[in-house]
């Protein structure tokens, strides 16, 4: 018998006894070398496949806290514009936004773009960081149409009504003797 060769008892279940059987070296329990390098090897990959679905995971998640902070941040600015907080005309590159803001410095662009529509202009705000202001790219920008500012509509008539009438500011009608009023909240 070859070295190699063991005998072992084992249960024979046809004969319901034991018997002596041969294992042959083709029959040797126990995995080699190659498949340990094979099972290594997988494993690797799937390591390094898990490790950049983790990277993208990350920076997407970066970028996603990024775009929404951007977001707020114009809407912001932008109710300042409509406010009149901000002036439209006069503002040329990036401003720095002066406001407490997380995670870096942040600015600010307003431009005005002309509407089809009479007496209505568009107000373009633009957001970027700190990265994107050096290459001039904006990250985010948000656009309002609104009633030019120039045509004076958000000012109250004047009170100077020589018949002696009473205009209520939330109804527009009059009280008194003389005409409708011509102004005011509609």
């Amino acid at each position: 018998m070859h070295p190699r060769h063991q005998q072992r008892l084992r249960w024979n279940a046809t004969r319901g006894k034991r018997v002596w059987s041969e294992r042959g070296p083709a029959q040797v329990k126990g995995i080699s070398l190659l498949e340990v390098v094979l099972a290594l090897a997988i494993l690797a990959m799937s390591g390094a496949i898990l490790a950049q679905v983790a990277s993208n995971a990350t920076d997407n998640g970066l970028m996603a806290h990024r775009l929404a902070t951007a977001q707020i941040l114009a809407e912001s600015k932008m109710a300042e514009v409509v406010t009149g907080a901000i002036s439209i005309q006069g503002s040329s590159g990036w401003l720095p936004i002066t406001d407490p803001v997380p995670n870096g410095t942040w600015y600010y662009s307003v431009q005005t773009v002309n509407a089809v529509r009479p007496n209505m202009i568009g107000i373009r705000l633009a957001i970027t960081d700190a990265d994107g202001q050096t290459d001039n790219k904006e990250l985010f920008y948000i656009v309002r149409w609104m009633i030019d500012p120039n045509l004076g509509l958000d000012t109250p008539p004047s009170s100077s009504d020589s018949s002696g009438s009473a205009s209520t500011g939330s109804t527009g009608s009059s009280v008194g003797t003389g005409a409708a009023s011509s102004g005011g909240i509609q």
